[in-house]
């Protein structure tokens, strides 16, 4: 036997094993604060995610800290927005604050993600959070080290582009850039979200937010196969229905604009809508569809806003019909169609884009 060419292939595949990331079923988050000792002795811990990614579960756990240091088990299936209370005596003392890995940067964030990862927390100093109600309670800056998650929501904070292709083949087991993915789905077409659907690992396509996201990708593709125009019967604040034939009401393009009345990038962008409507309402029937869940809401945000346009939604008998028919689970949302149905845009706040289209038929 040549044990000259056997040993660089053991080589070889000890280093392939080594390199390779191994799924961990539970995680530890240790704090190291002991400069602040004296000052707690409990700690709550709170991880949550959400209900459009399939994850309504919030957990609360309280710890003992001993000397400034704690160390917190736990389990998730999906990496977990958490935060960091800090008590003394039972009562609350300080919130943690997360410093972003950029050297840079000066922002802090309150929430971070983690995994079932091991993570390190260290106190690095305090800072001053503005309060509306001048509570007493301190902020600390602190650094964590080993959570994969945290650095990689950091990182899409600050304009990195890990939904790219590049971006998930580096990351293939991150939730968070399947989160991430999912905020910013309606920017891709369908030919491209498929594409980047692939690139994820065997675990992640295991999960309740992958299949979530695939059901989004179908829904879509029906969608834009079909059309929005087939079944279109919504209602205004006076109950008064509208096909779409009356929405469009013989203009050559539709824009359907989503949005809710809690939704404050919705409502920051209706001057801007007004602004379009003056432009091109000769040339584009424009409509606002709710997914509000309240009718008093809804009805009170439309005579608020005085939108010159159509306003339109399921309520108040079809809670979750505009959210459920056409996809949505994001707003605001635009999608511009042609007098067929055919979708011309679909997206996030693309007026410029729309002009361009409008300007050239």
């Amino acid at each position: 036997m040549n044990f000259i060419k056997i040993i660089p292939a053991i080589l070889f595949s000890v280093l392939v094993l080594s390199c390779s990331e191994k799924k961990r079923d539970s995680g530890v988050i240790k704090g190291d604060m002991s400069k602040l000792s004296k000052d707690f002795d409990k700690v709550v811990v709170d991880m949550w995610g959400y209900e459009f990614l399939g994850d309504s579960i919030k957990t609360s756990d309280t710890i003992d800290a001993k000397d400034g240091k704690f160390e917190y088990h736990f389990k998730t299936k999906e990496a977990k927005l958490t935060s960091f209370l800090l008590l003394k005596n039972n009562k609350e003392f300080a919130v943690l604050g997360f410093v972003d890995k950029n050297p840079k940067s000066k922002t802090v964030f309150g929430d971070i993600y983690i995994g079932n990862e091991n993570a390190v927390i260290n106190t690095i100093s305090e800072f001053k959070v503005p309060s509306a109600d001048n509570n007493s309670l301190k902020y600390y800056r602190v650094n964590i080290e080993g959570s994969k998650e945290a650095e990689r929501n950091m990182r899409i904070s600050f304009g990195e582009n890990l939904t790219s292709i590049e971006g998930i083949k580096e990351n293939p087991d991150s939730y968070v850039v399947l989160y991430h993915l999912f905020n910013v789905k309606d920017k891709y077409s369908i030919k491209h979200l498929k594409k980047l659907s692939l690139l994820f690992s065997d675990d992640v396509e295991k999960s309740v937010s992958y299949s979530l996201f695939q059901k989004y990708i179908a829904k879509r593709e029906e969608l834009e196969r079909y059309g929005y125009i087939h079944d279109f019967n919504w209602l205004d604040v006076k109950g008064k229905s509208y096909n779409f034939e009356q929405v469009r009401n013989t203009r050559p393009m539709a824009l359907f604009i989503f949005w809710a009345s809690w939704c404050s990038p919705c409502r920051a962008e209706i001057p801007e809508l007004k602004q379009f409507y003056s432009e091109y309402k000769d040339k584009v029937s424009m409509v606002s569809l709710s997914i509000d869940n309240k009718y008093a809401d809804w009805k009170m945000a439309v005579e608020k806003e005085n939108m010159p346009w159509l306003n339109l939604s399921g309520l108040p008998n079809d809670v979750n019909g505009v959210k459920e028919k056409y996809n949505i689970n994001t707003v605001p949302n635009l999608i511009l169609l042609d007098q067929n149905g055919k979708v011309l845009i679909n997206g996030f706040n693309n007026l410029s884009e729309a002009r361009k289209i409008i300007d050239t038929k």
